[in-house]
């Protein structure tokens, strides 16, 4: 069978404005270019349309890429059916159907490009669109997903949907706080002093919905849904950016370029921080990742796999009541990359006079 050719993504005969932000920056950077075009060299361009909505979207190609190879990094065969699902993946546990879904910006957001420090942050303003935009998500993938489940390739599979957020600067600040206000209502632990005098958690505030300013009432408790058996787990990943590239084992970047870090250690509940050049730097492509488990599911999902590469676990018990999480150690918790701007960065690509680039 012929090897195809790597897939071309930065040949373009688009009028720069018409190019997304981040596409400039990546495609100007060419240390940047070189990394993620390792990860796209093998990437099935199954509709022909990977290039033009790499350039135009972006986001939604980048997550669709970067699934691809961080399955692989799974131990997966992963193959890229021409329709549906998005992913067909050879696991250890047998065949897994995947679908990839990103949330965008809404009209009336700064883009997601916007440096974070120009955008004020209303905390409780941003999770609840973010948990409105995960919801509607969710329903849609779950809707479409059951368009086409009784086919073979599908029909009595485990099916996992891969959800990121891609909507606003401070998309990355969210943990995994929103996904379990939607998934299981989950909101905030409540601590009280023990006998001791220490603090301890004795439950959480139950969030059940969430009410627009147009009055739609949003619910919230997907996984608590015995209806909603199709999908075994979601996969989130607020780590998963333009800084992952900075991990790339063969990048060779500026001596000035630098990664800060902080892993959080399970055995001592305390976080270490780590400062590197990128050469001296590693995580793998699933840190700072989670996978939530759906307990009422069909066919459920393996989470080993995903474990043992960095991804924290969660799952929800109905009769306590209680968010159980399994923690790799050590997790990557945050990431803030800087990055060396090229003397030779074409003027064209800039953005308001800067490099479009997301540092988390």
């Amino acid at each position: 069978m012929p090897v195809s050719p790597p897939l071309d993504l930065w040949t373009t005969n688009l009028p720069v404005e018409r190019l997304h932000p981040h596409f400039r920056s990546l495609a100007a950077n060419p240390v940047d270019r070189a990394c993620f075009q390792r990860w796209a060299d093998d990437f099935p361009n199954v509709n022909g349309n990977a290039a033009h909505e790499f350039q135009t979207k972006f986001s939604p190609i980048f997550w669709e890429i970067y699934l691809f190879k961080m399955f692989q990094s799974l131990g997966f065969e992963v193959s890229r059916p021409r329709y549906r699902p998005d992913f067909i993946l050879d696991a250890p546990q047998g065949i897994i159907a995947a679908e990839a879904k990103i949330i965008d910006s809404s009209p009336g957001q700064a883009p997601v490009w916007t440096p974070i420090h120009e955008v004020p942050l209303d905390r409780d303003a941003f999770y609840q669109q973010t948990c409105a935009k995960l919801s509607g998500a969710l329903h849609d993938k779950l809707n479409h997903f059951r368009t086409y489940s009784d086919e073979p390739a599908v029909k009595d599979r485990p099916f996992l949907l891969c959800v990121n957020p891609y909507d606003t600067p401070h998309f990355v600040m969210q943990g995994f706080g929103a996904m379990t206000r939607v998934l299981y209502q989950y909101c905030d632990p409540i601590a009280a002093p023990n006998a001791s005098g220490y603090l301890e958690d004795v439950g959480h505030r139950r969030v059940e919905s969430f009410t627009t300013k147009t009055g739609t009432v949003v619910p919230f408790g997907f996984f608590l849904d015995p209806s909603n058996t199709e999908i075994g787990a979601v996969y989130f990943n607020p780590r998963a950016t333009f800084s992952k590239l900075f991990a790339d084992p063969l990048r060779n970047g500026h001596e000035k370029e630098r990664v800060h870090a902080k892993w959080y250690m399970v055995s001592t509940g305390t976080c270490h921080y780590n400062e590197a050049h990128p050469s001296n730097y590693r995580e793998t492509l699933a840190d700072g990742g989670y996978l939530f488990l759906n307990a009422h599911a069909r066919h459920a999902i393996d989470p080993e796999p995903f474990f043992k590469q960095g991804v924290t676990v969660c799952t929800f018990n109905s009769d306590t009541r209680a968010l159980v999480s399994r923690t790799p150690t050590p997790f990557l918790k945050t990431r803030i990359t800087v990055g060396v701007i090229p003397d030779d960065y074409p003027p064209d690509l800039l953005v308001n006079g800067k490099a479009a680039h997301t540092a988390e």
